[in-house]
C-alpha cells in the first residue's frame, strides 16, 4: 500500500548559535596558518611565487578547509531536515570523534598528517569554547523539524508485534542524527531498536573525512539483527535499495522523494510482507500532482513488468523450437552429458579449479549476434574459461547459430566440456577428475584409510639362510673362515675363527663391546688368510666355548650350530679340546696364593655351594678362621687358611649398548667375595674364551643385521645395485631397536626427494592438468598410506628391525632350517612409511636421482617414473612459446640474479590467477606446483648435508622455518632493486629543472595482476602490516636466538606473496634445464 506522510515545513521555534558560529570560523581563519600552505611554502625558496601557492590562497582549497566546509554544509542540511537540536549534537559528536581519534591514535586517522590533526583540533577546540558552559539540549518539538515530527507520529502508530522497517534518507550524516533522535526519544526508544546501515567506500587512498560519524565496521551484523528480530528499524542510505539481501519489511518509509523510478521499485520491494505500507514524506506546499505522479510511475512499472514477461515466454517459445538434443556418450562407462546440462557441467567442473577469493573461476560467455534482416536470428557463443585452465582448451565456440542466447550458452558449454573430456580433465565418468587418473588410481586401489597400525610379517632371521647353506655343506667342503681378536685398546685379549659356508658383508670398522661402565672392548671382523680349522673340529670347539657361559641353555648332544668358533692359535692342535673340556678341583694344577700372575690362564670359577654360580678369580687371601667371611664358616681349630677372592660373572648378555651407570665392575674387585676352594671347581677353558663366549650373542647380532640387509639387496632392492650397506640398515632401522642409527635422518630427505620426483613427473606427464589435480595427485602418491601399502606389497616389512637386541634369554644358534619364524607384529603405516622414504633417500645418497628413481620403480612401479633429464626436457620444450617480454622485466631478473633464455617463463612466474589481459600463457600455479618442491629438496639437502650433522628435530625445525609461507612472503616484500627515475619540476614561469632519484622495486611490484581492487587492496593491507613488523621480524632474524614465529604469523601475508617466490624457483629450474644449484 502507498501512503503519504503529509507535513507543514516550519522551522523549529529553539535555534541554537553552534551552527553559525562554525560557519563564522571557518571563514575567518588565516589560509596562510593552513598546514598545507605551509608546507607549500617550506618548499622551496621561490615557492612564494609559486602556481600553486596562488592557486590556493585564491580558491581555499586544502584539505583541512575542505574539512570545515564539509561539516558546515552537511550540518546545514541536518539542520534543515531534521531540526537545530539535531544540528548541535551533530557538530559535536564529530569534534569529539576527532579528539578521541588524536588522543589514542586511532587506525581510521592514519592518511592524516600530524600537522593537519593539530591545526583541525585546535580550530575545532576554538568553536567549542564558545559552547562550553552550556549543557547537552534535550530536544522537544521545539527544537526538532515539522518532518521529524510527522514521522514520529506515524511510527507510534505502526507499531506491531514482529514490526521489522527501513528508513531512507539522502545522506550519511542525516542516517547518524536521525537513528539518535529516534532512539532516544522516550515514546519510541520502547518499541524501536533502532540500527544504522551506509554504504562502504572501496577507495584505499580516500582521506579520513570529520563530518562522517557511521563506523562501517560495526555495521557488519545489522541485516542479520533485523532478520532476527534483534533490531526491528533500520535508518539507511540508497545503500539497501539493491543487491543486498535484506528480510520483507513491515513498512518502508520515503524520508525524501526518490529520486527516480528505479529508486522507487527497489525501495517498494523491501516492503514485501503482507499489508505492507510504502510511506512517502511530503510537505503540504508540494505540487498535488506527485502523488498521482507516483502511481502514473507506478502503472508504467506494472506496464513495463509485462512486456517484460510478454519478452520472456517469446523467448521460452524459441528456446522451445530450437533446442538442441545433441549429447555426449563414454562408451566406456555409458556415462551421458545432455546438451541441456552442459552449462552446469562446466560451472562445477570450474568450481573444482584453485581458486581464492582474489580470483573469479566462473566461465565467461561473450554472444555475437549474426542476424540480418528481419529473420531467424543467428547467436553464437564463445567461452573463455579461467586462466588456470591450460590454454589449448581454455576457449571453445558454439557449433552452431541460435535463435536465442541461451542455447548458444549450451553449445559453447557442451564443446568446452568435451574439450576438457579429451584432454584428460574430465574422467569417463564425465566428472572433474581429481588426480586419480588410470596410473594413480592404482596407487590408490585398496589403500583407502588404512588403521594407523597393521599386522605385518615378523622380522626376518638373516641366520636362516646361513643354515640353508649348511645344509649343502659336507666335511671337504670349502668354508669361509673369518678372525675375530677381541681387544682392549690396543692389546688383543683372545683371538677367534669363525667358520661360515657363506660369505660375510664387510664390517668395515671394529664393534665396541661394552664390558661395563668403564670398560670397552672392540671386536674386528675380517677374512682371515690362515687354513681354516676342520668342520667337526670347530663344532666341538664352538661346543666347549658357549658351555663356558651359556652351559644351562645349550642342549649337550648337539652341534650344528649355525656359526662356528675355534681359537685362531690352536686350530690344528688336536688337543686344545682336550687340555681345556672340563674343570678341576683343588689340585696340584692350581696356582699358589703367591703366583697372581697366572690367573689369566684360569677360567670360570664355580661356586658348588650355589649350584655352580660363575665368578671370575681375582687372586688369594690368607685369613684367620676367627674371622667370619663371606661364604667362609668358621674353622674349629682356628687355622690360617687361602680363600679365593672372586667376583660375580656379569649376567648380562648386551654388550652393544653401554652399561648403566652404577653398574660394579667385575674386575675392579670392589664386590669383595671370598670363597672356600674345596666348595669351587674351576672351568679349564681359560678366562679370555669365556669373555669372548659371552660376546658372541652380540656379535653375532651384528653380522646377522647386515646379513638381514645385504639379503634385502639381493633381493627386493637388486635393481637398484646398491653398495653401501650402512645406508640401507640405517634406512630400515627403527628407534625402537635402539641400535647406533635410525632411519630418521634418511627420512627427512627421502621425504623431500620422493616429493621432488613425484611433482616432476606430474608436472611434465600432465601437461593440461591444473594445480589443484596436480596437488590432489601427488597427496595421493606420497602419502602415508599409499606407502605403507607399497611396502607390504613388495614384503619389506619382514626386513625392518624393530625388535631391540637384549640377549636376554639368548640361546645358541643351531640349524634354523626347520624353526619357526617370528610371529606376526604390529606396526605404525607411518613405520612403514617412514622406511620407504628413508631407502629412498639411501638411494640418493648413493646414486643421485637415478637411483632414487629405481627405488621408487620397486616400490610404486604402476606410476610411469622416467629420468630426471627427459622430464626436464619436456618442461623446457611446452615453454616455447612466442610472447611479447615486457621491458620493465630486465629489472626482475637483475633482482634475482638470473638471466632466463626462455622468456615466457618469468612471464607466467608472476601471472597471478585474476589476470585477465594479453600476452599471457597461464597463471603461476603449475610452475609454484614444481618450485615448492624445488625450494624443499634444495633446503632438506643442504641442512641434511650440513658437517656437523644437524640432529632429525633440527632439520625439521629449519625445512619448515624457510618454506614457511610467511617467511617466503617477508622475503617477497623485502627484496627489492633500486629504479633510477627522472623527476622534473618547474621552477617559476620558464625554468624547468630534473633531478635524478631511484625508487625502490620489489618482486610483488611486478606481479601481473587483475585491474579489480581485490588484489590491490590485499597487498596494501599486507604492506602496512609490513612496515610495522619489518624491523622488528629483520632484527630477529639476524641477531635472534629463535625464529619469530608470532612476528610472521601477525604479517597474515596473502598467499600470492609466497606463491610468486616458489614460482620463480619453478622458472629457474625449467629454464636452467633442472640444475637445482641455480635454485639454491
Amino acid at each position: 500500500m502507498l501512503v503519504t506522510l503529509t507535513y507543514h515545513p516550519v522551522p523549529p521555534a529553539t535555534q541554537f548559535p553552534l551552527l553559525p558560529n562554525l560557519g563564522q570560523l571557518r571563514m575567518s581563519l588565516d589560509i596562510e596558518q593552513d598546514p598545507y600552505v605551509k608546507a607549500l611554502m617550506q618548499s622551496s625558496p621561490t615557492a612564494s611565487d609559486s602556481p600553486e601557492l596562488r592557486r590556493v590562497k585564491l580558491n581555499r582549497k586544502t584539505y583541512c578547509q575542505e574539512q570545515l566546509k564539509s561539516l558546515h554544509i552537511r550540518g546545514q542540511m541536518v539542520d534543515k531536515e531534521l531540526g537545530s537540536w539535531g544540528t548541535y549534537w551533530y557538530i559535536i559528536a564529530c569534534i569529539q570523534k576527532l579528539q578521541l581519534g588524536v588522543r589514542n591514535r586511532s587506525a581510521s586517522l592514519e592518511l592524516l598528517d600530524d600537522d593537519e590533526k593539530v591545526y583541525l583540533e585546535r580550530c575545532l577546540d576554538n568553536l567549542l569554547s564558545c559552547v562550553s558552559e552550556e549543557t547537552m539540549p534535550w530536544f522537544d518539538k521545539e527544537c526538532i523539524s515539522a518532518k521529524v515530527l510527522r514521522l514520529i507520529e506515524f511510527l507510534l502508530t505502526e507499531h506491531t508485534p514482529g514490526f521489522s522497517g527501513l528508513i531512507f534518507v539522502k545522506t550519511r550524516a542525516e542516517v547518524a542524527v536521525l537513528s539518535e533522535i529516534l532512539s532516544t526519544h522516550l515514546s519510541l526508544k520502547e518499541h524501536y531498536k533502532v540500527s544504522t546501515f551506509v554504504g562502504e567506500s572501496n577507495s584505499v587512498k580516500r582521506k579520513t573525512n570529520i563530518a562522517e560519524l557511521i563506523d562501517v565496521r560495526y555495521q557488519v551484523s545489522t541485516l542479520d539483527d533485523l532478520r532476527l528480530g534483534r533490531k526491528n528499524l533500520v535508518v539507511t542510505t540508497s545503500a539497501l535499495e539493491e543487491g543486498i539481501d535484506v528480510s520483507a519489511c513491515n513498512v518502508v518509509i520515503c524520508f525524501d522523494h526518490p529520486p527516480n523510478l528505479k529508486s522507487l521499485i527497489q525501495r517498494r520491494g523491501r516492503a514485501r510482507r503482507s499489508e505492507s505500507k510504502l510511506a512517502l514524506m511530503l510537505a503540504d506546499h508540494d505540487d498535488p500532482s506527485t502523488i498521482s505522479t507516483w502511481h502514473e510511475l507506478e502503472v508504467a512499472m506494472r506496464k513495463q513488468y509485462e512486456n517484460d514477461m510478454r519478452e520472456l515466454r517469446d523467448l521460452e517459445t524459441l528456446e522451445a523450437i530450437d533446442e538442441g538434443d545433441r549429447e555426449f556418450v563414454v562408451e566406456k562407462t555409458g556415462a551421458k552429458l545432455l546438451f541441456s546440462d552442459a552449462v552446469s557441467h562446466l560451472y562445477h567442473f570450474c568450481a573444482t579449479l584453485p581458486s581464492g577469493r582474489l580470483s573469479n573461476v566462473a566461465p565467461v560467455f561473450t554472444y555475437q549476434d549474426n542476424s540480418r534482416g528481419l529473420g531467424q536470428r543467428a547467436i553464437t557463443a564463445q567461452v573463455v574459461l579461467p586462466i588456470s585452465v591450460d590454454v589449448s582448451v581454455r576457449q571453445a565456440s558454439s557449433q552452431s547459430a541460435w535463435n536465442t542466447e541461451k542455447n548458444a550458452k549450451r553449445d559453447a558449454a557442451f564443446e568446452a566440456y568435451k574439450q576438457l573430456y579429451y584432454a584428460g580433465l574430465i574422467s569417463d565418468n564425465l566428472l572433474p577428475i581429481q588426480g586419480d587418473d588410470e596410473a594413480i588410481a592404482n596407487v590408490k586401489a585398496e589403500v583407502g584409510k588404512m588403521p594407523s597400525l597393521v599386522q605385518v610379517a615378523g622380522q626376518s632371521n638373516p641366520w636362516h639362510l646361513v643354515a640353508h647353506h649348511w645344509q649343502g655343506t659336507t666335511k671337504g667342503s670349502s668354508l669361509y673362515c673369518y678372525d675375530i681378536p677381541l681387544q682392549q685398546t690396543d692389546e688383543t685379549i683372545v683371538k677367534m675363527h669363525m667358520l661360515l659356508p657363506c660369505s660375510l658383508p664387510v664390517i668395515h670398522d671394529p664393534i665396541p663391546l661394552f664390558w661395563d661402565a668403564s670398560t670397552t672392548f672392540s671386536a674386528s671382523i675380517y677374512l682371515s688368510s690362515s687354513t681354516p680349522p676342520e668342520m667337526d673340529h670347530a663344532a666341538q670347539s664352538t661346543g666347549l666355548l658357549l658351555s663356558s657361559v651359556f652351559r644351562s641353555r645349550m642342549d649337550a648332544a648337539r652341534f650344528d650350530f649355525v656359526a662356528l668358533f675355534a681359537p685362531a692359535e690352536d686350530h690344528q692342535n688336536t688337543d686344545w679340546m682336550e687340555k681345556f673340556s672340563g674343570t678341576f678341583k683343588r689340585e696340584s694344577s692350581w696356582p699358589t696364593h703367591d703366583s697372581n700372575s697366572s690367573l689369566s690362564s684360569l677360567g670360570i670359577i664355580r661356586d658348588l655351594t650355589r649350584n655352580g654360580v660363575p665368578h671370575i678369580l681375582r687372586g688369594f687371601e690368607e685369613q684367620s678362621s676367627e674371622l667370619n667371611t663371606t661364604d667362609c664358616q668358621d674353622n674349629e681349630n682356628n687355622e690360617k687358611r687361602i680363600l679365593l677372592h672372586v667376583a660375580r660373572f656379569p649376567k648380562r648378555t648386551d654388550f652393544l649398548h653401554p652399561a648403566a651407570p652404577g653398574k660394579v665392575n667385575p674386575l675392579d674387585g670392589a664386590n669383595k667375595i671370598l670363597l672356600r676352594p674345596e666348595d669351587c671347581e674351576i672351568d679349564r677353558l681359560p678366562l679370555p674364551y669365556a669373555y669372548f663366549a659371552a660376546m658372541v650373542p652380540s656379535i653375532l647380532h651384528r653380522i646377522g643385521v647386515r646379513l638381514l640387509a645385504r639379503s634385502l639387496c639381493d633381493t627386493l632392492l637388486a635393481p637398484l645395485e646398491l653398495s653401501q650397506l650402512d645406508l640401507v640398515i640405517t634406512a630400515t632401522t627403527t628407534t625402537a631397536s635402539h641400535e647406533p642409527s635410525n632411519y630418521q635422518r634418511q627420512e627427512y630427505l627421502g621425504d623431500s626427494v620422493l616429493k621432488f620426483l613425484t611433482s616432476l613427473t606430474l608436472v611434465s606427464e600432465r601437461l593440461h592438468w591444473h594445480e589443484g589435480i596436480l596437488s590432489s595427485a601427488k597427496d595421493h602418491i606420497v602419502s602415508n598410506a599409499s606407502l605403507a601399502k607399497a611396502a607390504l606389497e613388495v614384503g619389506l616389512d619382514t626386513f625392518i628391525q624393530t625388535k631391540p637386541f637384549t640377549g636376554y634369554k639368548w640361546r645358541p644358534l643351531y640349524d634354523l632350517v626347520s624353526t619357526i619364524a617370528d610371529e606376526p607384529r604390529e606396526m605404525s603405516t607411518k613405520t612403514l612409511a617412514d622406511v620407504v622414504e628413508a631407502l629412498i633417500g639411501a638411494a640418493f645418497l648413493e646414486g643421485g636421482f637415478d637411483k632414487a628413481i629405481a627405488a621408487l620403480k620397486v616400490f610404486l612401479p604402476r606410476v610411469f617414473w622416467s629420468g630426471v633429464s627427459d622430464r626436464n626436457d619436456i618442461l623446457l620444450s611446452c615453454y616455447n612459446i612466442p610472447i611479447t617480454y615486457p621491458a620493465h622485466f630486465t629489472q626482475l631478473e637483475q633482482l634475482i640474479g638470473c638471466t632466463f633464455s626462455n622468456k615466457t617463463l618469468p612471464l607466467e612466474a608472476l601471472t597471478h590467477p585474476s589476470y585477465t589481459g594479453t600476452n599471457v600463457t597461464a597463471s603461476y600455479e603449475r610452475l609454484e606446483f614444481l618450485g615448492d618442491v624445488c625450494l624443499d629438496i634444495v633446503i632438506s639437502s643442504t641442512s641434511f648435508a650440513h658437517n656437523p650433522p644437524i640432529p632429525t628435530h633440527g632439520l625439521h625445525l629449519i625445512r619448515t622455518a624457510v618454506v614457511n609461507a610467511n617467511f617466503l612472503a617477508f622475503l617477497c616484500l623485502t627484496l627489492s632493486i633500486p629504479i633510477p627515475r627522472t623527476t622534473i619540476t618547474t621552477e617559476g614561469k620558464n625554468k624547468v629543472s630534473s633531478h635524478e632519484t631511484t625508487i625502490q622495486r620489489h618482486i610483488w611490484q611486478f606481479m601481473r595482476q587483475s585491474p579489480a581492487a581485490a588484489v590491490r587492496l590485499a597487498q596494501q593491507d599486507c604492506l602496512n602490516r609490513y612496515e610495522a613488523l619489518k624491523a622488528p621480524i629483520s632484527e630477529s632474524l639476524q641477531q635472534g636466538t629463535h625464529i619469530p614465529w608470532s612476528l610472521l604469523a601477525r604479517l597474515d601475508a596473502p598467499k600470492f606473496f609466497s606463491d610468486i617466490i616458489e614460482s620463480l624457483l619453478g622458472a629457474i629450474y625449467i629454464d636452467s634445464h633442472g640444475c637445482l644449484a641455480a635454485c639454491k
